[in-house]
């Protein structure tokens, strides 16, 4: 069988320095952040589900479902290779759940692997062709106080599109064009 070879932008992390416990992330990918937030927000309300003195069949599917959110989330299995087979709730010596340990440890790493990507990506940017660069400059439209034809109502300021990034002003000008 053949095989297709290309960068999938995948990091690696070697938990405290074990090479054999290695989680993958792909940094590129830009819904992530949005994904870990997302994440949180379910963890927390399954903490509010279980918060009446558990089970232990209970804490057994706690701890499951916390890893499922948690591994959904970056799109691989993390878990097993941060906590093996320990519970979601195992404590760190210092009394603080190992989990969160982790992620105290994690998230300014990966923020920072991330950003330093988000720049090597700009820095690869196609330059801009003249004839199109005209069409990203911005314009300054004066505000209409008649209706324009076929609108009830006279339009008003246009989006504030300053804060988007050079590939969001293309895709929103594709999407005007076609």
């Amino acid at each position: 069988m053949k095989s297709i070879n290309f960068d999938e932008g995948y990091k690696e992390y070697a938990i405290n320095n074990d090479e054999q416990r290695v989680i993958r992330i792909r940094l590129s990918d830009m819904n992530l952040l949005k994904r870990v937030e997302t994440a949180m927000k379910e963890t927390k309300e399954l903490v509010g589900k279980y918060k009446k003195a558990p089970s232990a069949e209970e804490l057994v599917q706690f701890d499951s479902e916390v890893r499922e959110v948690i591994n959904k989330a970056f799109g691989s299995d993390i878990c097993t290779p941060v906590l093996g087979s320990a519970s979601v709730l195992t404590l760190a010596t210092n009394g603080k759940l190992l989990l969160f340990e982790f992620f105290d440890a994690f998230l300014p790493v990966i923020k920072a692997d991330i950003e330093a990507a988000m720049m090597t990506a700009k820095l690869k940017q196609p330059e801009i062709r003249p004839e199109v660069s005209k069409y990203l400059d911005p314009v300054t439209v004066a505000p209409v106080s008649k209706p324009i034809a076929g609108m009830t109502k006279p339009f008003g300021e246009l989006p504030d599109v300053s804060g988007l990034t050079p590939e969001q002003k293309r895709q929103l000008m594709a999407q005007l064009i076609t």
